[in-house]
């Protein structure tokens, strides 16, 4: 199960158009690098919950058998009942003895399988995907003994109160017997999973572990991660499969024009139809979407551009962020998160500026 239902209000204003599992990783939605990686180690029935902007993602993974060679169940929650009822919301879909739970808007090349072994070879009900994290204020904290058995949960406690740094990356394998410890809606309307069904687990003794994941992952949730985690991608940080031509500064999709009095340095990425004018200066990292245009003598550096955008001569965007559809006018100097179909001029004042 693919959990897709989150609000993604952390990433804000670029997510008032598009649903957070959307949100574009190297010319593809983060969720659909998650679908990449399920297809390859062998996963391919899967299941999903929606709630935000839910048509958007319905109409992404239409005809997902064709286009994907997945089959997905999506079911639309109409009001959110936490993960584990998210979970619930699915649960006809998930019939088989062992079952994998993955959130759809993180960033990871974990291997699967070896999860899945840890898993079977454990005894366990659950087995919880842990990673060692710096800041434990951001994250549920996980506590394992020398054997890997989950002896409590902190919810993302102060670094010097953490009694460990091993972040629950919300990847699970649920024994099939888990799903019916998830109680009713009628029951319990709102229900999570590190909350309240593991605090229910811990206290019937139903075993459960934590393994490393040794691997790539990170929730794209806050402006400041999806800036890092692109640029961790350029950089060649993240295994992900990347559909785009390599290139000296880094990849270009189909369509790309880059003028040859224009500058790129750095790591870029340039997706589909990508104009790049005479006398424009690209300064990496940079990723710029499909059908964007860099014109004349303008300087785009350590920012990411989404769809449809346009930047005017002379103008300079710098450690900034465009949704879709946005406009930088002409001479325009700016470092600030804007929203989408922003047109910006002198007069607009940005809701969000980068530090």
């Amino acid at each position: 199960m693919i959990l897709l239902a989150g609000v993604g209000s952390r990433l804000d204003p670029l997510t008032r158009d598009t649903p957070k599992p959307l949100a574009p990783v190297l010319g593809k939605p983060v969720v659909q690098h998650i679908v990449s990686l399920c297809k390859e180690h062998g996963y391919i029935n899967l299941a999903a919950n929606t709630h935000v902007l839910a048509h958007k993602i319905h109409e992404h993974f239409k005809n997902a058998q064709e286009k994907f060679g997945i089959s997905l169940n999506m079911v639309h929650e109409e009001n959110l009942t936490g993960i584990a009822g998210g979970i619930r919301s699915c649960k006809k879909f998930l019939t088989q003895d062992v079952i994998l739970i993955i959130m759809g808007d993180a960033l990871t090349d974990l291997d699967l399988s070896y999860l899945y072994d840890r898993h079977i070879k454990s005894n366990c009900a659950v087995t919880v995907g842990i990673m060692e994290v710096e800041d434990t204020s951001q994250y549920g904290v996980v506590v394992t003994d020398k054997n890997d058995r989950i002896i409590s949960f902190q919810e993302k406690p102060k670094p010097h109160e953490a009694k460990s740094n091993l972040a629950n990356t919300a990847i699970y394998f649920f024994n099939q017997n888990i799903l019916k410890e998830i109680p009713t809606e009628h029951e319990a309307p709102m229900y999570d999973v590190a909350t309240d069904l593991f605090s229910k687990l811990m206290k019937k003794n139903i075993p459960m572990q934590g393994i490393n994941i040794n691997a790539y992952w990170a929730d794209i949730g806050t402006r400041k991660q999806y800036k890092q985690s692109i640029k961790d991608t350029l950089e060649g940080k993240v295994k992900i499969k990347i559909n785009a031509s390599k290139t000296s500064f880094g990849f270009k999709e189909d369509g790309v024009y880059i003028d040859p009095q224009a500058k790129i340095e750095g790591k870029v990425y340039l997706g589909r139809n990508v104009k790049i004018q005479k006398g424009a200066v690209i300064t990496g990292p940079v990723y710029i979407e499909k059908d964007c245009t860099i014109e004349e003598n303008s300087i785009v550096e350590d920012s990411i551009i989404w769809s449809w955008s346009r930047i005017a001569k002379d103008s300079k965007l710098i450690n900034s962020m465009l949704g879709n559809n946005c406009h930088l006018k002409d001479g325009i100097v700016t470092n600030s998160v804007w929203g989408p179909g922003s047109i910006i001029t002198k007069s607009l004042k940005p809701e969000f500026v980068l530090s």
